[in-house]
């Protein structure tokens, strides 16, 4: 039986606004990571939203206007930030690109790694185009996000990820300068965030725990997230921290980060409200692939007011979304299903 879905009260600013500061809200907030899914909803191929700044944010809006989600976040690949400072990407013509050369193929190619200035290099002027975009039409309703590769997952982008993960053991010198040139990086594009008034979304998924031990994210990621975050906030901008797979072993040291919200994929959202207290607001979680492409608009709803029982009592506050980006040919019912049931399984 299809339940009658409750009206808004508050703007999507004014609901994540409230939900960071722990005031009250009409509802649970609702912001799935709809990214390359965007250019489903105008009809362009991927690789033509990955390269035109006009495209990439009129497909933003077109989305939120479609699907009314809490917060747009523009994006097209986690490689971005690598790319900008030399690797080649892969673009297919109508699927998200990926790395296809490292720019780092010899340990000396490090002293030619150069640190990206967001509104010259690579791809990441059409980001700040399309982020820009976004908000002078929707910003005075919405909070406009960007997402960008973290150090640790920039570096790896930078050597290749299988090398660059095995050179923790075996070259920690080289380790440790790329991710100072990923972090500097990472720096320069918070700053040029903070002039659009954009908030910053960072991703590490090359520190899953699918991939590093916690001693290893301890310490070569944590010390740099720590960084940003701290850059973000002297920025005046509240930060979000997305790592996919299994988050459940670190997600205690994600939120030593301190960053305003943590995006969690494969953990039980009732064990994450418990292992991160008071620390943060989460955000998640439910499954891309299995409920939201390949399940139906029931099992999508059933699945939000399963995580809403388990985390909606978090102390900081609780956002339903998608584990992982949204994939690209999720049926539009099931997005509607989990805004949806966030609007009526949200309410207090």
């Amino acid at each position: 039986m299809r339940l009658e879905t409750p009206p808004d009260v508050m703007t999507p600013k004014e609901r994540l606004r409230a939900t960071l500061q722990g005031r009250p809200v009409d509802r649970i907030a609702s912001a799935p990571l709809i990214l390359n899914h965007c250019s489903r909803v105008t009809g362009v191929t991927v690789r033509q939203f990955n390269h035109d700044a006009d495209l990439m944010g009129k497909a933003q809006v077109r989305a939120w206007e479609r699907y009314g989600h809490d917060m747009p976040l523009i994006f097209t690949t986690t490689a971005t930030v690598a790319e900008a400072m030399g690797t080649r990407l892969f673009f297919p013509d109508d699927d998200a690109p990926r790395v296809e050369t490292p720019f780092v193929g010899d340990a000396a190619d490090v002293d030619r790694v150069l640190v990206a200035d967001p509104w010259r290099d690579g791809r990441l002027p059409v980001y700040l185009a399309a982020a820009s975009h976004v908000v002078e039409t929707l910003g005075d309703r919405v909070f406009v996000g960007c997402i960008f590769a973290a150090p640790f997952t920039t570096a790896s982008h930078l050597r290749g990820t299988e090398t660059f993960i095995r050179e923790t053991y075996r070259n920690p010198g080289l380790v440790n300068e790329l991710l100072a040139k990923a972090k500097a990086s990472a720096f320069n594009m918070i700053d040029a965030l903070a002039q659009l008034a954009v908030v910053p979304v960072i991703v590490e998924p090359v520190a899953s725990a699918s991939l590093i031990s916690p001693r290893q994210f301890e310490q070569y990621v944590l010390p740099h997230l720590v960084d940003i975050v701290d850059r973000a906030h002297a920025k005046g901008l509240p930060i979000c921290l997305h790592i996919c797979g299994k988050t459940r072993p670190v997600v205690k040291l994600m939120a030593e980060s301190r960053a305003d919200i943590l995006s969690l994929d494969q953990i039980d959202m009732g064990e994450a409200r418990e292992l991160v207290g008071e620390k943060t607001c989460l955000l998640g979680n439910v499954k891309p692939a299995e409920t939201l492409l390949k399940g139906t608009p029931e099992a999508v709803r059933d699945e939000v007011r399963e995580i809403i029982a388990k985390a909606a009592g978090s102390p900081r506050g609780l956002i339903v979304s998608s584990g992982c980006e949204m994939p690209l040919n999720t049926p539009p019912a099931n997005i509607d299903a989990l805004i949806e049931a966030a609007r009526i399984y949200g309410r207090r």
